[in-house]
């Protein structure tokens, strides 16, 4: 039981690192936009490179922190009737949601992902635009975070499963 604690607590803090780190890409979004606003409207000079960083920058927002989002339970969902089930009903209810529909989607977005990534890489992709800047990293962040997910979600089961069998929360 200490080792299965101890694979949950380095998963859970992967996903509490990766939360709090990256959720500073909205501070870059935001200084960013103030930038831009300030060069386009007050200095009279737009820049061409601002608008590809902050997509770049709310891409890593969003799917960096995904596995986070997890942990806390903060992705939207109806849970009328969830809410009024026992615990160990939602963690059946869990663990059956997590392995057939979250764990097939994460599965299959990281498989492609990867192969969309490598691809990318492989052709040293650029945007089309003026900036034309390397489009290959901001694709690699799509299977990053989803393995990010899949590492919360292990975690995640690893819970239910437990509390299940002995009724511990871990």
């Amino acid at each position: 039981m200490k080792e299965i604690k101890a694979i949950v607590k380095i998963l859970d803090n992967i996903s509490e690192w990766s939360g709090k780190v990256f959720s500073w890409f909205i501070i870059t979004i935001i200084a960013l936009s103030l930038y831009e606003v300030f060069t386009r409207r007050l200095l009279g000079r737009p820049t061409i490179w601002t608008h590809e960083i902050i997509a770049y920058c709310f891409c890593g927002a969003v799917l960096l922190t995904i596995g986070y989002t997890l942990k806390y339970r903060a992705h939207a969902n109806v849970d009328i009737i969830y809410e009024n089930l026992s615990p160990k009903t939602q963690a059946i209810l869990d663990l059956i949601t997590y392995t057939v529909f979250l764990g097939i989607f994460t599965v299959v977005l990281l498989y492609e992902g990867v192969k969309f990534a490598a691809t990318s890489w492989a052709m040293l992709e650029r945007t089309p635009s003026a900036f034309n800047f390397y489009i290959f990293p901001a694709k690699t962040l799509l299977p990053v975070g989803f393995f990010l997910l899949a590492l919360q979600m292990t975690s995640d089961i690893i819970k239910k499963v437990v509390f299940l069998l002995k009724g511990e929360r871990l």
